[in-house]
C-alpha cells in the first residue's frame, strides 16, 4: 500500500491539503490559547499588606455618618473587595471663591470631605498597584460602595507596609 495514492490521499483516507489545513488550524488554536492564558506580571507578585488613602469630596452629613470604621469597601462596577475601612475622619469642604479681588478658600455650607484609610492586600509592579482585580493609581477616581454608601473616592496615596 502506498503512502500517497493517485488521488493525493494519505493512506487513502485524507487529502494532503486537507491535512495541512487541519494542522494549521490546530496550531493557531494552541498558540492562541497560550497567548490568551498569559496573565499580567503583577498576578505572580506576592500580596503585601497596604493602606489606600482615599478622599470623598463634597458630601452631606448623611453620607459622612454612614462611612464607618471596620466596614468592608468594594469596587462599585465589578463588586471586587478592596479592603476594610481602618480609619475615618472628616472636615468641612472648602472651595476656591473670589472675594474682593482675591481667590480664597471658603467653606461650603453642609458639605464635607471624608478622609478614609482602607486596609487592603496590594500587589505591585512597575506600572501600577493592584487591589483585588482592580488597578489602583494615585489621583484616580474610584467608584466605591458597601451596604451603606455608594460614592466616588479619589485615591490620595498608597502605602505598602510589609
Amino acid at each position: 500500500m502506498k503512502i500517497i495514492d493517485k488521488k493525493g490521499k494519505i493512506f487513502g483516507i485524507i487529502n494532503i491539503i486537507d491535512l495541512l489545513v487541519i494542522l494549521l488550524v490546530a496550531l493557531i488554536a494552541v498558540f492562541g490559547a497560550k497567548r490568551l492564558s498569559k496573565s499580567p506580571s503583577v498576578s505572580n507578585a506576592q500580596s503585601k499588606k497596604g493602606i489606600i488613602y482615599m478622599d470623598v469630596n463634597e458630601v452631606k452629613m448623611a453620607t459622612v455618618s454612614k462611612i464607618k470604621e471596620g466596614d468592608p469597601l468594594y469596587d462599585y462596577d465589578k463588586g471586587t473587595y478592596l479592603g476594610k475601612i481602618k480609619k475615618v475622619s472628616y472636615e468641612p469642604f472648602k472651595k476656591e471663591v473670589e472675594y474682593k479681588g482675591q481667590v480664597v478658600l471658603a467653606e461650603v455650607p453642609e458639605k464635607y470631605i471624608v478622609h478614609m484609610e482602607v486596609e487592603c492586600d496590594v500587589k505591585e509592579n512597575d506600572d501600577f498597584y493592584q487591589v483585588g482585580t482592580e488597578q489602583i493609581r494615585i489621583g484616580n477616581q474610584q467608584r466605591v460602595k458597601n451596604k451603606n454608601i455608594a460614592t466616588f473616592a479619589i485615591v490620595m496615596d498608597i502605602k505598602v507596609e510589609w
